[in-house]
Order: structure tokens, then C-alpha cells, then sequence
């Protein structure tokens, strides 16, 4: 396996393995669960373990960092794209199970073998490569079912509320997309952070810190739809502590429903982005919206 620079948001068996030298070399605490995804917590591991080895901390997972956590002991070199120009063309991969890259270069193989005993010319192979089958999740999250802002999303997951005078900056990024442009982590940011995600995305939101406005945002939907944003309502009884609302509104993305809950991917959801299951029986779906245009 050729490795490339990732970095957070990065999906697939490069992730893996970074993370599996965390584990090893850089003796992360707790260990990190190898699910393949750089989310927040292999971003606070690599750069922890970029500080302790003196090098760039920036997050950035590159030849150094690779070197430096002994990848080359147990994969092949990152390879210049100078001096290897075929090679190059090979892209990061992102969101590829493990399964499938082995099958991949299986099937790449074995055709080769069959109808050209002979190896071939360097300038053959580069002139026509062998077709190349897509896996099922080689896209980012959501990308291959019209919801790229989900793989923003998911990237995002652990970001929390910061107890006492301090406030977490990544949330006051998330309010900075909308007009009321909140300093502090303790305003219900639900809406700021679905605005955000749909900004990164090359979306335009609704630019309202009110959950409750994306109830007419976009074009309704008349069934759910993974990634799609849901208006959810709960009489006030006060703060609640699922979703920050005082009002009783709360707006997120979709993942999936049962007859009982509706779990949903979002922002200030126990106070950090994180999965949620709601029951239906003490919050009411309002409305479902999907971005026009899509």
C-alpha cells in the first residue's frame, strides 16, 4: 500500500493503519478504535503524538509523520510522484474497505496474467491501464447519495462544549455561519452546525441560528432520506439536555428511524456532535428538507 498525506475527514485503510501505529508506536490512551475514519479523536492523537516527536503540529499525516511512526517498517514507502510518474496517478483512498482494495488488485492481476504471459513495456502499462472497478464506499460519506455534507459531518463528531469560562473555538466557527454569529458555546448551536456543514459542502443554509427555520428551508421531504435535515419539536420543559433547546426545537441530520426513534447525527446533541435516538413518542418529526437543486 502506497501511503499519501490524509488528514482529518479522511476515510479508508491508510486511516486504519495510522491509526493501528498510534496505537503501537505512539501508545495513544485510550486507544483509538480502528474504524478507518480521522475524526476528532485520531486528529488530537496525531497531533499529541507530532508534539512529543517535535515535529509540525498541524494534523497533517504526511512523510515525516509517517516516518517518524515506523510506517515504513511495516508498508511501503510514500513514493515520490517526480520520480515515479505512473504511480502518481494513483489517488488517496478514501473510504475503501479493506475487503474491497484486495479485491481490487486481484482482479487488476489476474487478467494481466492471463493474456500476456510476457511483462509488459513500462510505456503500455501507462498508456493503458487496467480498468478499474468502484467500490461500494470509495467516495467520501454520503458523496455516492447526493449528501456530501454527511462526511463534513461525521468528520466532526466528539466536538463538545468547553465547562466554565472558556468556550470551544470549533463551535464558535460553527456559529460564525450564521447572522447571529454567537461568541459562546453555551448558545443552542443545532442550526449553526447543520449552516456550517452545508457551507463546507459548497451549500448555502439558511444563515438562522433558529432551529425551527429549517422547517421551510430547501424542499420538503415526504420520507426520510440518509443525510437529509430534520426539524424536531418537544414541549418546552425547560431546558433540555438532549438538545440544548429551551424553545423545544432542534434541527439535525438524518441517519436512520424505527417505529419508536429517529436517530440523528448533529450538533449540541448532549452538549457535543454526536448520534442521537429520539423516541417518537415525546418528539415530533416537523419536517424533513433536503437542499433544492439536488
Amino acid at each position: 500500500m502506497r501511503l499519501t498525506e490524509i488528514d482529518r475527514g479522511c476515510r479508508g485503510q491508510q486511516v486504519q493503519t495510522l491509526q493501528h501505529l498510534l496505537n503501537t508506536t505512539g501508545k495513544a490512551r485510550p486507544a483509538l478504535d480502528l474504524d478507518g475514519v480521522f475524526g476528532l479523536r485520531t486528529d488530537q492523537a496525531v497531533r499529541e503524538y507530532q508534539a512529543r516527536q517535535s515535529l509540525a503540529v498541524d494534523g497533517v499525516v504526511g512523510r515525516d509523520t509517517w516516518t517518524s511512526l515506523g510506517a515504513g517498517r511495516t508498508v511501503a514507502p510514500i513514493v515520490d510522484p517526480v520520480a515515479a510518474p505512473v504511480a502518481a496517478s494513483v489517488q488517496p483512498t478514501r473510504n475503501v474497505p479493506i475487503p474491497s482494495i484486495r479485491r481490487l488488485n486481484a482482479g487488476a492481476a489476474k487478467p494481466a496474467q492471463a493474456a500476456q504471459p510476457a511483462p509488459k513495456p513500462a510505456a503500455a502499462l501507462r498508456a493503458a491501464p487496467p480498468p478499474r472497478r468502484i467500490a461500494p464506499l470509495e467516495q467520501p460519506a454520503g458523496t455516492d447519495i447526493g449528501a456530501p455534507w454527511m462526511r463534513i459531518a461525521i468528520a466532526e463528531k466528539g466536538v463538545s462544549e468547553i465547562k466554565g469560562g472558556q468556550h470551544n473555538r470549533r463551535i464558535i466557527e460553527y456559529h460564525a455561519a450564521t447572522g447571529l454569529a454567537a461568541k459562546e458555546d453555551e448558545v443552542a448551536w443545532c442550526a449553526s452546525f447543520v449552516n456550517w456543514c452545508l457551507k463546507q459542502a459548497g451549500i448555502q443554509g439558511n444563515n438562522s441560528a433558529r432551529a425551527k427555520d429549517f422547517g421551510t428551508w430547501g424542499r420538503g421531504l415526504e420520507t426520510p432520506r440518509y443525510g437529509c435535515i430534520v426539524h424536531l419539536h418537544r414541549t418546552p420543559k425547560g431546558v433540555d439536555s438532549r438538545t440544548g433547546s429551551s424553545s423545544g426545537n432542534h434541527v439535525a441530520f438524518f441517519i436512520s428511524q424505527t417505529a419508536t426513534h429517529i436517530t440523528l447525527l448533529g450538533g449540541n446533541q448532549g452538549n457535543r456532535v454526536r448520534e442521537s435516538s429520539y423516541p417518537l413518542s415525546q418528539y415530533k418529526v416537523m419536517a424533513m428538507r433536503w437542499p433544492n437543486g439536488r
